[in-house]
């Protein structure tokens, strides 16, 4: 039998991740008049998670009705940014193995440009400025790999992330890149080599 995710004394009977935000729908049949409902945010901090804007009532259709209206409006939230983003580099389709070259594990992928598998991401992510990155590191990105994990940074907005080897669907020759990417890619090497050699202090350099 699955364990049932608690949130203090609330039962989660429905939850929904959409865009960057995951809503929650509770219950807790031992709460105090008024609170036996509660519909809320999640989200974690490093390891502990926080769950900010709880609304509660005895009325559950009260609450459904703001766990539906948080829902929307993450989908709109969601639609505006892919909006946004096609504004910006134009096509934003996903990357399918036709369009990349497969992996193997003798093969390192350190300074390579990789596109992580879209079933491994949400639906709405599923797009190749959520697929392109640079990997930059990690266990899982050496050649015969013992470890999992490959460190990498998003070549549409720069943000370092970490993914498992096996989350990887090819690599893609940096020539062939759409222009975004490149420049994308330009800036996360240009990144990465100020992590490897850090300006040196004022008194160094006197």
């Amino acid at each position: 039998m699955d364990e049932k995710r608690m949130v203090g004394d609330y039962t989660v009977l429905n939850s929904m991740y959409i865009g960057h935000k995951e809503i929650l729908l509770c219950e807790n049949t031992q709460a105090e008049k008024g609170e036996r409902y509660l519909c809320c945010y999640a989200e974690r901090v490093l390891i502990y998670e926080r769950y900010p804007e709880a609304v509660a009532s005895d009325d559950f259709a009260e609450i459904v009705k703001i766990y539906g209206e948080r829902m929307t409006q993450a989908a709109d939230e969601i639609m505006r940014e892919a909006k946004m983003v096609i504004s910006e580099i134009g096509m934003d389709d996903e990357i399918t193995e036709k369009d990349c070259k497969p992996i193997s594990a003798d093969d390192a992928i350190e300074d390579k440009v990789i596109v992580i598998r879209g079933n491994v991401l949400r639906p709405e992510f599923r797009h190749a400025s959520h697929q392109l990155m640079l990997c930059t590191g990690g266990f899982g990105a050496q050649k015969n790999a013992r470890g999992r994990t490959c460190y990498c940074t998003s070549l549409y907005g720069g943000k370092q992330t970490s993914f498992y080897r096996g989350d990887v669907l090819g690599v893609i020759d940096k020539r062939t890149l759409p222009q975004w990417a490149k420049d994308g890619l330009q800036k996360a090497q240009e990144a990465r080599e100020r992590e490897k050699n850090p300006p040196k202090e004022r008194g160094e350099a006197r």
